[in-house]
């Protein structure tokens, strides 16, 4: 997953795409959970013993490189990496890691997908037919909030992203050499159902593909759920599912490991529509068709009203959803809410200390692949950061070292050590 929006288009999406505690709408930092401002470091750090790294997009021009090193306990630039040349862009409309071992950033301004191999070092290779230009890119809506407009599936061998303009959805192959490949059918275009795609998730096997409709106040209205080739020449290739749309009311959604859930937000928060909605809904995956079905029990209370929604990608010692909330007078971010779920009833509940209050204010977060590690974007312009928490066997959080300063706002990935 990406940074959960679009960049700097107009004082609305602003507001939404960072934590924000700026005051009265002025984009400085203002009151934190600490009372003071969270700047991050230059920190520059080793990538011989690194534990994961992170991938920025650079305005300016560069897909800039971190590295996080728990043995030194430093998280901040590395040392020995030079910074691929992009074009100047607003930040980008998403980047993903695929595979453990590819980077791929996709830019409206340019319409045009980077692709980079990632060595142990961290260091980027650019891919072999990089940059690809894409068919029609300008159609991801540009005036409200992109949160997961470019995904892979579990497996990194789809790339998927959606237009909401030109109602479709473009699907790559991602080959094992990083390599993209049109999918069969693609773009899918989606007018005629109707949808005009916005934020998607599937479940945790990739078999199914969930698509939230477009819109301007961030809330969720309904669900378009399709089912997704697994099969050689006709991988990506996507097909309704039965019964879709589904009429329930999902912002953004993600899939536990097991396959077996969909857990989502409605998104709906005062700030930007009037009223909050506190709640994680939670949805039982039918194994064969993909439809929806609401567990027992869903939806379940929030503290806060969520903005933003990270799973834990790995069921090693449970499953575990984050939620990350604006105030209602988005003048700060609340604390970070964490919830086990039930792989088998699909219930939720609360983890024990949560809501946790993470020194570093946020409102978006994104795990790295082995799901020790959650990653967390903060900042208004002109001062941007990233930081690291790290998440315990018990699902709890804890922030342990300082944010890395990033020179601009940008979307960005976490990638374990290939």
């Amino acid at each position: 997953m990406a940074i959960k929006v679009r960049m700097l288009l107009s004082s609305v999406v602003v507001l939404s795409m960072m934590w924000l505690v700026g005051c009265s709408g002025h984009y400085h930092c203002g009151t934190t959970f600490g009372g003071t401002c969270s700047t991050g470091t230059t920190t520059t750090t080793s990538p011989s013993t690194a534990n994961a790294f992170a991938y920025v997009v650079d305005e300016n021009g560069t897909m800039d490189g971190y590295a996080l090193n728990t043995t030194a306990a430093t998280f901040g630039a590395v040392s020995t990496y030079t910074a691929p040349t992009i074009s100047p862009n607003r930040g980008g409309v998403g980047v993903v890691v695929a595979q453990g071992k590819y980077l791929y950033a996709v830019l409206e301004d340019v319409q045009q997908i980077y692709g980079w191999s990632i060595d142990s070092s961290g260091n980027l290779t650019a891919l072999t037919g990089f940059p690809l230009s894409l068919p029609s890119l300008s159609g991801i809506s540009a005036l409200t909030y992109n949160q997961d407009v470019v995904i892979t599936n579990p497996a990194g061998t789809l790339l998927f992203i959606s237009e909401a303009v030109n109602e479709q959805i473009l699907v790559y192959q991602i080959s094992s050499t990083g390599a993209l490949t049109a999918a069969t059918g693609s773009p899918f275009s989606t007018g005629l159902i109707p949808l005009s795609p916005q934020n998607m998730g599937m479940d945790g096997l990739g078999r199914f593909l969930y698509v939230s409709q477009v819109s301007s106040t961030h809330s969720g209205t309904y669900v378009v759920g399709f089912a997704v080739s697994s099969t050689g020449a006709t991988a990506g290739e996507l097909t309704l599912i039965p019964g879709t749309p589904f009429n329930i009311p999902l912002w953004e959604m993600q899939g536990d490991p097991s396959g077996n859930y969909l857990v989502g937000i409605s998104g709906k928060v005062q700030f930007l529509y009037g009223s909050d909605d506190n709640s994680l809904y939670v949805y039982s995956i039918n194994q064969t068709t993909g439809a929806l079905t609401a567990t027992a029990g869903s939806p379940t209370s929030t503290v806060y009203a969520p903005f933003n929604i990270a799973m834990q990608p790995t069921s090693v010692n449970g499953e575990y959803i984050y939620s990350f909330s604006i105030n209602d007078a988005d003048t700060a971010t609340n604390p970070i809410e964490a919830y086990k779920l039930d792989p088998t009833t699909g219930a939720l509940s609360l983890v024990t200390g949560s809501p946790f209050n993470a020194s570093t204010p946020t409102a978006f977060g994104e795990f790295d692949q082995s799901g020790n590690y959650l990653f967390i974007y903060s900042g208004v312009s002109p001062s941007y950061s990233l930081g690291v928490l790290n998440v315990a066997s018990s699902g709890a959080l804890t922030e342990t070292l300082p944010t890395a300063s990033l020179v601009t706002g940008g979307y960005f990935a976490a990638s374990d050590v290939p």
